[in-house]
């Protein structure tokens, strides 16, 4: 169970996150590398929706491999290549999620990812107790 932290003394935020996120000891972590938009078979999803799509798929892929799903994530932190993909960004992350709660986030606009044809990153952290 985490304790989200969202103080009435700042704004609230602007988006589908939390501002502070609360994991109770003894928890069990796991550090999720940057995903990117790769398909199973190794190719490179065409698009940015599609690669968001990909990307939040190989995190759950991750996250299920663990043990775990989508409501133990606690932060993501994203990298678009794009500003204008940011809304693309959002409905997927919001296709993904559904109904759980959302992490913490930061969302960072970059000049590039490690290929040109990666247009989004997403690395992750969750904790189980």
């Amino acid at each position: 169970m985490f304790k989200i932290h969202n103080p009435a003394t700042i704004a609230p935020p602007t988006g589908r996150y939390q501002h502070g996120i609360v994991v109770q000891p003894n928890a069990r972590w796991l550090y999720i590398s940057g995903q990117v938009g790769n398909l199973p078979d190794g190719s490179i999803a065409v698009g940015i929706a599609a690669q968001a799509d990909a990307v939040w798929a190989n995190l759950k892929a991750i996250l299920a491999d663990a043990g775990m799903g989508f409501e133990d994530l606690v932060k993501i932190t994203v990298l678009l290549t794009d500003a204008r993909f940011t809304q693309a960004s959002r409905d997927a992350r919001d296709r993904a999620l559904g109904a759980a709660s959302p992490p913490t986030s930061t969302l960072m606009v970059v000049t590039a990812l490690a290929s040109p044809d990666f247009l989004i990153e997403i690395e992750a952290i969750a904790a189980k107790v």
